[in-house]
């Protein structure tokens, strides 16, 4: 791993990444989730204001990066959520079948090298029942800050 990898590009993509367009659609996603939750590319944490803790039983985040775990791991404490985290990319997730009630994908699948396999994992730990919840870069109509 570089130094970049390890010091710069962390720190670059909590800050992109927390800017006010893609805030404003984490506020109008992550609330539906419910059960327990998959956050595929957990990041710097920046979804974990936005969970309605009345309908989540339970959130695995799963990122490769030791760094950006890390910083969401502090926000995970500040926030008092139990957590758990999963040191992986979501081509391999280290879970069982029809495991998850809601997968989480936000602002992630640009940046997973065989996405392909990723999306297949994601569909095998989902339960038949669960859901998938998807945002991705891109104008929304509604959004005030575009």
């Amino acid at each position: 791993m570089s130094l970049y990898d390890k010091y710069v590009l962390p720190k670059f993509l909590n800050c992109a990444c927390g800017s006010k367009p893609v805030e404003y659609q984490r506020k109008k996603v992550v609330p539906n989730a419910e059960g327990i939750v998959l956050e595929v590319g957990i990041g710097s944490g920046l979804n974990l204001p936005f969970y309605d803790n009345s309908k989540v039983t339970q959130i695995w985040g799963l990122d490769p990066s030791e760094e950006l775990s890390s910083m969401a791991k502090e926000t995970a404490k500040n926030l008092d959520l139990d957590v758990k985290f999963i040191s992986s990319g979501a081509e391999e997730i280290p879970l069982p079948d029809n495991y998850f009630d809601t997968a989480l994908v936000t602002y992630t699948m640009c940046t997973i090298p065989e996405v392909i396999r990723a999306n297949i994992e994601i569909k095998r730990v989902l339960k038949d029942t669960g859901k998938l919840i998807f945002c991705e870069h891109g104008i929304a109509p509604d959004c005030k800050y575009c």
